[in-house]
């Protein structure tokens, strides 16, 4: 998405690890009461560790203990520079008894550039057990090669150790790095990536994608993932790329006879449509000043991007709609959709010529 300033490469879930390097931490100064009954204060500090100044915002913080709900925790704050460092004090429920208490934190980050945004999620898990004696241990989950990396875990205990009424995390005076790992299952499940209704609910659209188009003549594109600089796909009435414009796809429309309509086609503007993989669903944002209809919607150029999902027609001309539309379908395997098929309807007949 934005290849031109970090010149990372994302992988097929869509996350770059250049842009997108969230660290957390249990802040040095952490003070907890651990009395039966009492409940704990984790003063969380969430970090950006991009390298290329680039903004992370943190949009959502969930906490979960044991095997209760999920629970949304309100944010003071939203942006993180890339250096920066925001606090935000997470309480958890009361305690009841001694033992191990289980607490996952997850929340959702998202980057943007220009008028496009991706969010992830990510999670940590602590295991709080107080010992007898009242001494608190957290067990926290490290990856030892950072987010997501999926290298070794280990587990690194942090000792808060009696002081008076409260206690202190013994950690060399020092934040204590959690470790975090891409919460893929909860991004589907919760709507953070993919679509959140109907019969690919759940499911997510690879960055790589294959995408395959059908009934656009001689001029067709090869099916293949979306490799322009900018992720975008252009359509409209200018040329194609492989006829010298810049739309990778050339919409006109057709009379009766199957010849170019060059007098309808005018009202297709050149660059009408950009098509684009964001937030793991295909989406659309309207460029053409008639607008398009997406199923039964009407979107403008003045809107905000469309989502597009499986069955979906793009009627081009809203004051034509049989004149020219591209159906979408898509096909989903365990979760991942790794093709969508766009047919062009009339399609343009063989042999055809402007």
């Amino acid at each position: 998405m934005a290849f031109e300033e970090c010149g990372g490469l994302v992988s097929d879930d869509g996350c770059c690890n250049v842009c997108v390097r969230p660290q957390l931490y249990l802040d040095k100064d952490a003070v907890t009461e651990v009395k039966t009954g009492g409940v704990l204060v984790l003063p969380l500090v969430f970090y950006n560790a991009s390298g290329i100044g680039r903004p992370l915002f943190i949009t959502d913080v969930w906490i979960r203990e044991g095997e209760s709900p999920r629970r949304r925790i309100e944010l003071p704050w939203k942006r993180l520079d890339a250096g920066g460092s925001n606090r935000l004090n997470v309480q958890t429920g009361a305690m009841e008894r001694q033992g191990r208490h289980g607490i996952e934190i997850t929340f959702a980050a998202a980057t943007n550039y220009f008028m496009r945004e991706e969010r992830f999620a990510f999670t940590s898990s602590l295991s709080l057990e107080v010992e007898q004696g009242g001494s608190l241990v957290i067990n926290q989950t490290i990856n030892a090669s950072g987010v997501g990396a999926g290298s070794d875990t280990v587990y690194a205990p942090i000792r808060l150790e009696t002081q008076g009424e409260t206690r202190k995390a013994a950690v060399g005076g020092q934040a204590a790095e959690l470790g975090l790992q891409r919460a893929d299952n909860f991004e589907a499940a919760h709507g953070v990536r993919g679509y959140t209704d109907g019969p690919l609910k759940g499911s997510v659209v690879n960055r790589g994608a294959r995408i395959v188009w059908k009934g656009f003549g001689a001029d067709e594109p090869v099916p293949g993932a979306i490799t322009t600089r900018d992720s975008i796909i252009a359509i409209g009435r200018g040329k194609s790329i492989r006829a010298g414009g810049d739309n990778f796809v050339q919409l006109l429309t057709l009379d009766s006879n199957g010849v170019v309509d060059e007098q309808l086609s005018q009202a297709i503007s050149r660059r009408h449509l950009e098509l684009f993989i964001q937030g793991g669903r295909l989406c659309a944002r309207v460029t053409g000043q008639s607008g398009v209809f997406i199923g039964e919607n009407k979107h403008g150029a003045d809107d905000a991007l469309a989502v597009i999902g499986n069955g979906d027609v793009i009627r081009i001309l809203p004051k034509f709609p049989d004149a020219l539309a591209l159906q979408v379908r898509m096909r989903a395997n365990y979760g991942h959709i790794e093709e969508i098929t766009i047919t062009r309807v009339p399609a343009i007949p063989e042999g055809a010529q402007r």
